[in-house]
Order: structure tokens, then sequence, then C-alpha cells
């Protein structure tokens, strides 16, 4: 009888020591395909990481706005520097506005931002008189569909106005133009200045504000010009 049990318990620690074996093994191979699946994650995020710095320094035009095109372009660092950009797009209520420039500079790393210089945008109005707007340089911004422009600021409508200013934001959405700087219009019967305006709807209305002044230029028949401030 005491053989038997002793024989038993032998049985018994002889299983428990192959469950403990078949459980290391178990657990060994579980480690294993966890630091297997753990690198090859690490792997995949560094090449597509490396995929992504590849195709922006190599195909760097796919960054550019949908509606751009251009003459040439080269790349320096992060920098595509473009000859001759040309934008074209609509406004809100299907009106076409578009903008033009010598030169431009995107950097790879702000695919949005677009430097402009010796820029030049065109509007057109409700009336189908077209606004010219030009300036030295500009900054476009795709997201926002927006341009601020800087340096020997005009803004030009022929059978309009010809405002000058140094500083502007343009929303190509609503044709808007904004400036916080001192501002000049000129127009067929008087000189306007003021410290800050905004055009409305491409020239359909403007407002001036801050120390307004107007300088009303003589008429045909040789009345006297006269000036006049709030």
């Amino acid at each position: 009888m005491a053989d038997s049990l002793q024989a038993a318990a032998r049985n018994r620690q002889a299983d428990t020591g192959r469950d403990r074996s078949a459980a290391f093994r178990a657990a060994t191979v579980h480690s294993r395909r966890v630091r297997r699946l753990r690198s090859l994650i690490i792997a995949g995020c560094a090449l597509a990481g490396v995929g992504l710095l590849v195709r922006a320094f190599y195909d760097p035009f796919s960054n550019l706005p949908g509606n751009m095109s251009l003459a040439n372009a080269t790349l320096n660092g992060t920098r595509v520097t473009m000859e001759q950009p040309k934008l074209n797009g609509y406004r809100r209520d299907g009106r076409p506005y578009n903008v033009r420039a010598s030169s431009g500079v995107q950097d790879i790393r702000q695919p949005n931002i677009i430097e402009l210089s010796d820029m030049e945008a065109r509007f057109e109005t409700t009336s189908r008189s077209v606004v010219r707007v030009a300036a030295r340089r500009g900054v476009y911004d795709s997201g926002k569909d927006s341009l601020h422009m800087m340096d020997d600021i005009r803004v030009v409508n022929a059978q309009s106005f010809d405002i000058r200013m140094s500083d502007a934001d343009v929303d190509f959405k609503n044709g808007n133009i904004t400036s916080r700087e001192p501002v000049s219009v000129v127009m067929a019967s008087a000189t306007i200045s003021a410290k800050a305006l905004t055009v409305i709807d491409s020239g359909e209305r403007i407002v001036f504000e801050g120390d307004v002044r107007s300088l009303f230029h003589p008429s045909a028949d040789g009345e006297p010009a006269g000036e006049t401030k709030p």
C-alpha cells in the first residue's frame, strides 16, 4: 500500500514538472512573438517616416495647391523656389480670381504657406469690372485661401478708385481686403486718407476707419477744392 502511494506521488510530481516545462516553453514562445511584433511595428513606423521624408524631398511638388501652376521649380534644402507661379480659383458666388507672381517660395514643412514676390491678384466685381491688387511681397495660405500683402500695395479699379497702403489681408472667398495701416484712396472727385479701411466685395463698398480726411477735387466748372475731416 505504501509503495502504491509513493508511486502515485512520484507520478504527480512528474506531471507537475511536465506542466511547468510546457508552461515555460509556451511563455518563452509568446515572449519571442511579442518581441518580434514590437520590432516589426517599430521598423514599420521608421520606414513610413523615412518614406514621407523621401517623398517630401524628392517629390516636393505633391504639396503644391491643386489650383497652382508654375513655369519651373528648384529645391534647396526644405525650400522649393518656383518661377512665375499662378493661382486660379473661384469665390463663393462663382466669380473667378487669379494670382500671379514673379517667384514663390514654399517650405515643404509648411506646405500651405507660399511666399510670393512681385505679385498681382485680380478680382471680378458684380458689375463685371476688374479690381487689380499688386504688392512687392505676399504670403499665400492655401488652407485659409487668404493672402497677406506687404510693401507698396495698390488696389485699383480703373472705373472707381486707386488705393495705396503698406500692409493688407485678402480673403479670396469673399473678395474682402482689410488694412490696419494708414491708407490713401484716390477717386475721380476726391482723395481720402484714413488709418484703416476694409474693401468689401471687391470694391462694391469701402469702409474707412480712424482719422478720416477727404480732399475734394475741383469740378469741371472751376469750383475750388474743399477739405473735410471729422
